[in-house]
């Protein structure tokens, strides 16, 4: 019988919750029955298996990402939207650090978490180079090189890679952001 007021968004929420304050390492479903108040055993009248669980945990997380990246780009339009967007993704993965680290680590072994992401990434995305009136297959390759610039850049602050000079990390990452954008506005030019 299911803990009364107890479903699979209440479970994925605290499980997301539990991650963020314990880190991914130590999440177990112990952990989460004991946050939850019930038994372990409990859990698996929402869930079938940790998998499931970590794949729906990834699915809030993506879902979090893109309301906060769509919500941040409200009313914003070129360059603009670009250096919001860019903000807010990287802002997202410091602040929910474990979890979007959670999703990277989901998507490259778990084909649904893989295919939410195409969606919920790529959605922030098309709104922000709607006003570059690019042809699709270029649109495709801004959006790529996009995420391989600011995860690139999130990933190796990471690791700590740019603590070793003394230009600011905040520059460098908008030193980035501009040549993504100088490079938009050579593709628009060859798309018109």
């Amino acid at each position: 019988m299911a803990h009364k007021g107890l479903n699979l968004d209440v479970v994925v929420k605290a499980a997301a919750e539990l991650i963020e304050q314990q880190g991914r390492d130590a999440f177990s479903m112990r952990l989460l029955a004991e946050q939850l108040g019930i038994k372990t055993a409990s859990l698996y009248n929402h869930v079938d298996n940790m998998e499931m669980l970590l794949a729906e945990v990834c699915r809030y997380g993506l879902c979090l990402q893109n309301e906060m990246e769509m919500q941040a780009m409200e009313g914003r339009h070129g360059e603009d939207a670009v250096r919001q967007l860019a903000d807010t993704y990287r802002n997202f993965a410091k602040k929910h650090r474990e979890l979007y680290w959670l999703i990277m680590a989901m998507s490259a072994k778990d084909k649904r978490v893989r295919d939410d992401a195409a969606v919920l990434f790529t959605d922030p995305l098309k709104k922000m180079l709607e006003d570059f009136h690019l042809k699709e297959e270029e649109s495709i390759h801004y959006r790529r090189l996009f995420r391989a610039i600011v995860h690139g850049f999130v990933a190796q602050e990471e690791q700590g890679f740019f603590s070793h000079y003394p230009a600011a990390v905040d520059d460098s990452f908008h030193f980035a952001v501009q040549c993504y954008i100088e490079s938009l506005k050579q593709g628009e030019k060859r798309c018109s």
